[in-house]
């Protein structure tokens, strides 16, 4: 599988999408949470987890050193779409490209143990 280029189903999204083993964490005017990346891109990410915003709320994502402002596009079964305003910088995209190549040929415990480790369970 590509790690970067248009994900199955046809979304609207005319963005390059990357899946993406990585961990973000989404701040809220209240409060702070880590979620999984599912797929991202210049325009926007997937993210999957609990305790995830709502439909409509302004959001700060941060995955690694990239910070991106977006607005929770929609939101479903453990999963929402955040759409970045404006989109992501060529730099950050490039970043974010480099970690999605890296994280991707990890063996399962290490990349368990680095999840682990952002999320603050290791600590």
């Amino acid at each position: 599988m590509n790690a970067f280029g248009k994900c199955h189903g046809g979304g609207r999204r005319g963005a390059q999408r990357a899946t993406a083993p990585l961990i973000a964490v989404f701040t809220t005017l209240a409060e702070s949470h880590s979620a999984l990346v599912v797929d991202v891109s210049s325009t926007g990410v997937r993210l999957r987890g609990d305790r995830l915003p709502k439909m409509g709320e302004g959001i700060v994502v941060t995955i690694e050193k990239v910070r991106a402002f977006g607005t929770v596009a929609w939101s479903d079964h453990g999963e929402c779409g955040v759409e970045f305003d404006p989109p992501l910088s060529a730099n950050d995209e490039q970043t974010l490209k480099w970690l999605v190549s890296t994280t991707r040929t990890l063996p399962p415990d290490v990349k368990a143990a680095f999840d682990s480790w952002v999320l603050g369970c290791g600590r």
